[in-house]
C-alpha cells in the first residue's frame, strides 16, 4: 500500500482539526491586531485630543497586561504541551515580532505620554486636585516602567523558547580577517 500524498489544504485541516492549534493562532492573531489598531488610533485619532494624550492611552494598551500574556500564553501552548506543535518554531517568531512592537511602540508611548501625565499640575482650582493630579502621574510613571519590565521579561521568554527551537535572529556581524 501507498502512503496518500496530502493536498495543499491538509495543513489547514490539521489547524482546524486541533483545537490546541486553532486557540495559539487565534491568540496570536488577537494580539497582532491589538497591535496594530491601537498604532492606526495613536495616528489618526477619533476626537480631538492631543498627540500626549493619544500616547498616554496608547500606552495602556501597547503594554496591558493582555498584551503581554496572550503571546507568551502561545507559546507555552505550542512549546510546552505535549507533544509540542511542528509550528512551535513559526509561533515563537511570531510572537517576538509582537514583543518586538510593543515594546518599541510601548517605550516611545510611554515617553511621549509622561507630557500629558504631568501637564496639569498648576491646576488654579486647589492644592488637592494638583495633589491628585501628582499622583496619577507617579501611579502612570511608576506603573508604566513596572509594566514596560514585564513586556522585556515576556519578550525574553519567548526570546529563549525561540532560540531553544533552533531559531536564530540575523545579526550582522564584522568579517573578520583570515588568520596568516
Amino acid at each position: 500500500m501507498t502512503t496518500p500524498t496530502p493536498s495543499p489544504g491538509a495543513s489547514l485541516g490539521r489547524v482546524t482539526s486541533s483545537p490546541r492549534a486553532l486557540a495559539i493562532w487565534a491568540l496570536l492573531v488577537w494580539a497582532a491586531l491589538q497591535l496594530f489598531f491601537t498604532f492606526l488610533l495613536w495616528i489618526f485619532p477619533t476626537s480631538v485630543i492631543s498627540f500626549t494624550g493619544r500616547s498616554q492611552g496608547a500606552f495602556m494598551t501597547f503594554a496591558s497586561l493582555l498584551t503581554i500574556a496572550v503571546p507568551v500564553l502561545a507559546v507555552l501552548l505550542a512549546t510546552h504541551v505535549e507533544p509540542a506543535l511542528p509550528e512551535a518554531k513559526l509561533v515563537a517568531l511570531i510572537a517576538l515580532i509582537e514583543y518586538a512592537f510593543a515594546l518599541l511602540f510601548g517605550v516611545l508611548t510611554f515617553l511621549i505620554g509622561l507630557g500629558s501625565a504631568f501637564s496639569n499640575l498648576d491646576d488654579p482650582d486647589g492644592a488637592l486636585y494638583s495633589f491628585g493630579e501628582a499622583l496619577a502621574g507617579i501611579r502612570y510613571l511608576v506603573m508604566g516602567v513596572v509594566q514596560l519590565g514585564l513586556l522585556a521579561i515576556a519578550a525574553l521568554v519567548v526570546y529563549r523558547a525561540f532560540t531553544a527551537l533552533g531559531g536564530r535572529l540575523p545579526i550582522n556581524r564584522p568579517s573578520r580577517p583570515p588568520a596568516a
